[in-house]
């Protein structure tokens, strides 16, 4: 199991850098919790102020021991959702429930999630807990769960069609990840460059607002340019490509924001083989042992970790509490750590077996 760090310095740092994405979680249980990761040791900019969800009342009753448990991912390969399946299952062992993994073969595959939840309904869990590939895309099968009268704790993704219903969302703030990630690379790198934006899947809310945050943080700083924005899929394979080419095109190229853990991986292999790792920071969202280790051998230079372990473990106390009967808040937001040379060392300790 991994290992959960505490105890870095600076925690005071990890408030300031985070208050776009510090909401309060659902309430705790009295059951044993995970620990926390550890705090990262760069300051990051101040994020832009977003309403905060209010803290439910804390409750002290396991309402899913017995129950069973849909969790409905976007791939078991990306080893961000492999995250939060383990951590699902992590979370079925500590309330005592049956928790049933859901994922396409084709990662990002909507059509294959609506068959996939249609398939689940033969024999429905009692709540499900969904994270789409799309946004939009997921409704019909949404509608099959709320004509079934079966919960949705919405985690990560939101389902924006407001012709389907969900009881609660729980992620980061996406738009601060993004916002927060380019300034604060910005602030680490120096007040001019050219940068390069890859895009992961259209039609991901994720992907829609952490682009809208990065192009804003961009627009605060004039000395840096956007070269291009291109699509990588979400996809290792899609953003090496896509890489490739745009390194073609741009003979100087200061940093590239990828928008996700898989992506930046393809990035860089695509900048190793052109030979332009010293001249390319990389700067990504989401973290593993793969990106942990990128990061300490130089070819990704920052990343912010929002966590997939720790939405999938809100997810789960808000699971308890939706079929608990309490009121729910329809948002709640989870923290972000910023991964760095500074402090990667001591964060790849919670990916150790």
């Amino acid at each position: 199991m991994k290992k959960k760090v505490w105890g870095l310095i600076l925690a005071a740092a990890m408030t300031a850098a985070l208050m776009g994405c510090s909401s309060k979680a659902p309430a705790e249980t009295e059951m044993p919790e995970a620990e926390a990761p550890a705090e990262p040791t760069t300051e990051a900019p101040a994020e832009a102020e977003k309403p905060e969800a209010e803290a439910p009342a804390d409750t002290d009753v396991n309402n899913l021991e017995g129950k069973k448990i849909a969790v409905l991912l976007k791939s078991y390969t990306d080893m961000f959702w492999v995250e939060a399946a383990n951590e699902a299952k992590l979370q079925g062992e500590k309330y005592g429930c049956e928790v049933e993994i859901l994922a396409p073969t084709v990662s990002n595959s909507n059509e294959e999630q609506i068959q996939l939840i249609e398939n689940s309904l033969v024999s429905p869990p009692d709540l499900y807990v969904i994270v789409p590939a799309d946004s939009e895309g997921i409704a019909p099968a949404i509608q099959a769960v709320n004509d079934a009268g079966i919960p949705i704790v919405n985690v990560n993704t939101k389902i924006t069609d407001e012709s389907v219903t969900y009881d609660t969302y729980v992620s980061c703030s996406q738009y601060d990840l993004g916002y927060t990630t380019i300034s604060t690379a910005i602030e680490k790198i120096g007040g001019e460059g050219k940068a390069i934006i890859i895009f992961g899947k259209p039609g991901a809310q994720t992907f829609v607002e952490r682009n809208e945050g990065a192009e804003d943080a961009f627009k605060e700083h004039a000395g840096w340019e956007v070269l291009a924005n291109e699509i990588g899929k979400g996809t290792r394979n899609d953003a090496m490509t896509v890489m490739q080419t745009l390194l073609t095109k741009y003979p100087e190229i200061d940093m590239v924001y990828a928008q996700n853990g898989e992506m930046a991986l393809g990035v860089v292999e695509a900048i190793k083989q052109a030979g332009r790792t010293d001249e390319i920071k990389v700067a990504a969202d989401n973290c593993n042992s793969e990106i942990c280790q990128a990061i300490e051998d130089g070819s990704i230079y920052m990343t912010y970790d929002d966590g997939a372990w720790a939405q999938m473990e809100m997810g789960f106390k808000a699971a308890n509490m939706v079929l608990g009967g309490e009121t729910v808040e329809k948002t709640y937001y989870s923290d972000i750590y910023l991964v760095d040379a500074d402090n990667v060392t001591e964060y790849a300790k919670r990916y150790e077996e």
